[in-house]
């Protein structure tokens, strides 16, 4: 790990009587411009954010991975795209380094608050084969048109750690700085350039920290690319869920047989909705 100290300190004090008003002071890897710009523009990139050595143990870590997943029902090979593992925190322990991972977990409690949720995933496009790439997406199409005035906004950090070189033949990361505050854009499944499109290149270990609904591609791999390894993480804000953890325990199967309906809307009330 790269040795970034905090270069300066939110103290939160959370509206909670029940627990006396904690106070979770965090002490954020970035500075206040910094911080601003990410508010601003939707991403904040980190240059050999991770160590050799980290990479190395990741990048082992996820070669079990895929031996262990390789014809699995499940397995997900997306033709065009390539090699996608998800739960990687279930999977090694290895990965569990980066749930408190400061120079982005901190950046992540400035944005959102100091109570946030993780996950972390990864996805291989493989050497040698071409046209693998993602289209302009966003990860949470959820904004109706009109806005209620209570709408929960989706705001989330999502953020990319790149395990090899990427560069022109392996399909740079293409964003449209500031979409993620405009709800109306809509470049959902083309791959033609944004006219205000930044286009980024990564070495092993740069990370970028993305807004959840900033428009961004990758462009198609060329038939002479070398790998495109990434590991991919998140953090939404952790009060975000239904459950209560409180009570006697049932087995949940009356919700799950009234979720098998296969209604749209029911499975949303039940808490079924998946991004």
């Amino acid at each position: 790990m790269t040795d970034q100290t905090g270069d300066y300190r939110i103290d939160f004090e959370l509206n909670d009587r029940n627990n006396g008003f904690p106070r979770r002071p965090v002490d954020v890897h970035a500075t206040r411009d910094e911080v601003e710009d990410f508010v601003r523009d939707g991403f904040l990139l980190r240059k050999g954010l991770i160590s050799q050595d980290w990479l190395a143990e990741f990048n082992d870590a996820l070669d079990e991975i895929v031996r262990a997943e390789a014809g699995k029902p499940g397995a997900e090979v997306l033709e065009g795209n390539g090699l996608y593992f998800r739960s990687l925190l279930n999977k090694s322990e290895t990965f569990h380094r980066m749930i408190q991972f400061p120079p982005t977990l901190s950046i992540a409690r400035a944005l959102l608050g100091p109570q946030v949720t993780f996950d972390m995933e990864a996805r291989i496009a493989l050497a040698g084969v071409p046209a693998a790439g993602v289209p302009w997406h966003i990860h949470m199409r959820v904004i109706p048109d009109p806005m209620p005035p209570f709408f929960c906004y989706p705001h989330s950090v999502h953020g990319l750690i790149y395990l090899d070189p990427v560069g022109e033949l392996e399909g740079p990361l293409c964003v449209v700085p500031g979409s993620h505050r405009n709800p109306r854009l809509d470049l959902d499944g083309s791959y033609e350039p944004h006219p205000d499109e930044v286009r980024l290149t990564f070495d092993p270990g740069d990370c970028i920290l993305l807004h959840g609904n900033l428009w961004h591609r990758t462009v198609p791999t060329a038939p002479n690319c070398g790998r495109r390894g990434l590991l991919l993480f998140g953090y939404a804000p952790s009060w975000l869920k239904n459950d209560l953890a409180r009570g006697v325990k049932t087995d949940g199967s009356l919700t799950e047989q009234l979720r098998a309906s296969g209604d749209p809307e029911l499975v949303e009330l039940l808490d079924g909705f998946h991004w």
